[in-house]
């Protein structure tokens, strides 16, 4: 894994240090991409098709939610990533000779991260829409959906947005799933039944212990995360059939095609040589593989 490091600048250059510092700036414009650029990097297939802002600095900042297993999360260690999103991310480095490096942010900061210019791209298992599109572009890489996940206890009679009418529902702020629960309360007082009482969350961690302590009945999430949590519970919460079919997406800043055409053409290079199903397979996900990756590929 690629861990970004912090390092101060001295306060003073001695003789020797001044001396090769001033031989390097004589070497040519080039010295700086060459001391960023990773070890065979120009050899890379893709190398050449990146933006050369980021051939000179020879990394890509990643924004990403970094609690939202199997995609990304913490190894035991509390510091490396780990998950299907940081192994195609693995993948593509050696497609684009540059490295991918993943900064943990919340999820609701991502889109305005990417619009500020502050990241390159997001990897995040992030649901491609339409009104999402307005804002970024999406790269769909992963066939996803929503689910109702509920304490063992609830299983039986919240398994699906029907079912959700007077319960207290946790719900991740800026996902997908927000909309799926007003929808649901909305429907639910057109029948003259009780609302949907909504909590959000600022992550997944804080809305699963929500789950588990009884403050909420049911969490929506997507089914492929969620399904993972539920396992993990060891049978003290249930994950119920997703409700929709979505995708998930790289997500871009409008200005960044050229980078998401590059990554686009990465995808398409680890299909054709089995690293992307690999990937899937080894996380029980071989049946959530997609077999082109389109832009914007949600068109409502």
């Amino acid at each position: 894994m690629k861990n970004s490091t912090r390092t101060a600048r001295p306060a003073a250059l001695g003789a020797l240090a001044l001396a090769a510092l001033l031989a390097l700036t004589a070497c040519g414009g080039n010295a700086e991409a060459e001391k960023k650029a990773p070890a065979g990097a120009a050899s890379a297939p893709l190398f050449a098709q990146l933006p050369e802002k980021i051939q000179s600095a020879g990394t890509i900042n990643v924004a990403s939610n970094v609690e939202y297993p199997p995609f990304e999360s913490y190894d035991t260690d509390g510091t490396t990533i780990i998950g299907i999103d940081r192994e195609i991310a693995d993948e593509l480095e050696k497609q684009l000779g540059v490295t991918m490096d993943f900064d943990n942010i919340a999820f609701d900061a991502i889109i305005p991260g990417l619009a500020s210019a502050r990241y390159d791209m997001a990897m995040s298992a992030m649901s491609d829409t339409v009104e999402r599109q307005k804002q970024v572009n999406f790269l769909d890489y992963f066939s996803a959906g929503g689910g109702v996940m509920t304490s063992s206890a609830n299983a039986e009679k919240l398994k699906t947005l029907d079912d959700l009418c007077g319960s207290h529902v946790g719900i991740v702020k800026g996902t997908t799933e927000d909309a799926d629960a007003a929808e649901a309360s909305k429907k639910c007082e057109e029948a003259g039944k009780p609302k949907v009482e909504v909590t959000i969350f600022a992550g997944q961690n804080q809305a699963v212990l929500a789950l588990q302590s009884n403050r909420v009945d049911a969490f929506l999430v997507d089914s492929t995360s969620g399904s993972v949590v539920a396992a993990e519970s060891k049978g003290a919460l249930v994950m119920g059939e997703r409700y929709q079919d979505l995708a998930f997406g790289i997500v871009f800043p409008k200005d960044q095609e050229q980078l998401m055409t590059a990554i686009q053409k990465g995808l398409e290079a680890i299909k054709a040589d089995g690293s992307y199903d690999k990937i899937l397979t080894k996380y029980n996900m071989a049946d959530h593989t997609m077999e082109s990756f389109p832009v914007n590929g949600v068109k409502q």
